[in-house]
């Protein structure tokens, strides 16, 4: 009896205990409601609340215009605004999650939503997974990266030290593919011709074309379980792939020609691509052409291109060269390109961008191939010292008076600028860049080195905030 008597009070204890706890916990979300100003002092005490107060929104998407929905006031109201749009990127590379668990989160954290400007009801859900993807690709057809770089060093100029001194550098920030090979790029166009012509042919009520084409994809597939592929087999299976690929596309254009079929923009598209890799692929096998001018290398990213990067363990790599500069370690995209550059060339235009953002530039730091007499020349008429190893009749001069400015130099590059490569790519989702086409991809990249620079402006801010706390106690 007295166990029971025990055991129910103990229960009862849990109980009252619990109630108390829930009570607390509806208590504190009604006065969170109700007095709006608690909610937005907690949300900037926060850490996303921190990395807001580092981002000018207002300023940045100021030149963006409203998309035609919110123009025009038709149809459901948007959950985002332009701002918001903003916002849900950098909170993409930020928590490095996918379209959809950024979704899942937003709904669940009042102080995602707080950064991203709306506030959703105890019974609201985002159900819309594609809102990333939609402001993704709205946001990267009107990205003006020049105009953003100015807002963005006028805003953090505060906070960036030795404004005259830059460093610049080049990457190549891979794009999510396959590797690369004749064989694959080939096979790849043979399959979807295939697939268009079948579908194509089972609209009209036709039978399926007689092209053997299990033949060749049981050659195709017993090559890529082959361990050793010799250069012989290889070009054996390509010549075989060609002539296979140049019978489908004579096969589609015949069925489309004779039922007056015209292709959507996107398929047509993606023919002219096919028929170009075709014709690139047969040059080389045949011996017309040493090396292929502007290889497609994915005929769902066409406009990607090998660049050649010339590392130990990764000579060509495949995605958008980025030419960045550096100040105070906050790095702005001087120049991005799909194809292949010559980032020395670029110096003057690096050393423009600085003035341009912050005035007078006294000391530049760059890699060897940036070393050319043309810059050395420019940068000796501009006063700029540079980490470039002197050379001619300037050797014994100053070898000795500028070795400690130089090796201040190269240390910072060498150590901030190659490392911010690496941060961004393993901390702010550009280790490969997912995006589908040319503008999201821009879009991402963009995005990502932003947030990198966010994140290390709220850090300083915070550190200015403890010193000046420190100083007043």
């Amino acid at each position: 009896m007295d166990v029971t008597i025990c055991k129910n009070a103990s229960f009862g204890a849990i109980f009252a205990q619990s109630e108390a706890f829930l009570f607390l916990i509806l208590m504190s979300k009604v006065l969170l409601l109700d007095f709006p100003h608690l909610l937005e002092e907690k949300f900037l005490q926060t850490d996303l609340g921190q990395l807001y107060q580092s981002i000018p929104f207002a300023e940045l998407v100021k030149n963006i215009p409203l998309p035609p929905q919110q123009r025009t006031g038709k149809g459901c109201k948007p959950w985002f605004t332009v701002q918001g749009g903003f916002a849900l990127m950098v909170l993409k590379h930020y928590l490095q999650v996918s379209d959809d668990m950024l979704i899942e989160r937003i709904n669940t954290d009042w102080s995602m939503q707080r950064f991203c400007g709306i506030s959703l009801k105890p019974n609201e859900v985002i159900k819309d997974k594609g809102l990333p993807s939609f402001w993704r690709i709205y946001i990267g057809k009107h990205l003006n990266i020049e105009e953003l770089n100015i807002v963005s060093a006028k805003h953090w100029s505060p906070y960036i030290a030795h404004k005259n001194i830059s460093s610049a550098d080049a990457t190549c920030y891979e794009s999510h593919l396959s590797f690369p090979t004749p064989i694959k790029i080939v096979w790849d166009g043979c399959n979807k011709t295939y697939c268009l012509l079948q579908q194509y042919r089972k609209q009209l009520k036709r039978r399926d074309t007689r092209c053997n084409y299990d033949k060749y994809k049981k050659l195709f597939t017993e090559y890529q379980k082959t361990k050793k592929k010799s250069k012989r087999k290889e070009k054996k299976l390509l010549k075989k792939l060609l002539k296979f690929l140049l019978r489908l596309i004579h096969l589609l254009n015949e069925f489309t020609t004779k039922h007056k079929i015209v292709l959507p923009h996107k398929q047509s598209q993606l023919m002219q691509h096919i028929i170009t890799v075709y014709e690139q692929q047969h040059s080389k096998v045949y011996g017309k052409v040493a090396v292929i001018k502007d290889r497609i290398v994915s005929l769902s990213k066409p406009y990607i291109r090998p660049i050649v990067r010339g590392k130990e363990n990764k000579a060509v790599e495949f995605g958008a060269k980025v030419n960045k500069l550096q100040i105070d370690g906050i790095s702005f995209v001087e120049h991005f390109s799909y194809n292949a550059f010559n980032e020395g060339s670029r110096l003057k235009e690096g050393i423009h961008l600085h003035r341009k953002l912050f005035g007078k530039c006294t000391h530049h730091s760059a890699d060897k191939i940036y070393a050319t007499n043309a810059n050395r020349t420019y940068c000796k008429q501009q006063n700029i010292v540079t980490n470039f190893v002197p050379k001619g009749k300037e050797k014994q001069a100053y070898i000795e008076q500028g070795k400690a400015i130089r090796t201040a130099l190269n240390k910072q590059r060498a150590s901030v600028l190659e490392g911010s490569f690496g941060n961004e790519k393993n901390h702010y989702y550009l280790q490969k860049v997912k995006a589908k086409n040319a503008i999201t991809e821009l879009c991402w990249i963009f995005f990502g080195i932003f947030t990198a620079n966010a994140s290390i402006i709220t850090n300083r801010r915070e550190a200015l905030k403890k010193q000046a706390a420190s100083k007043a106690a």
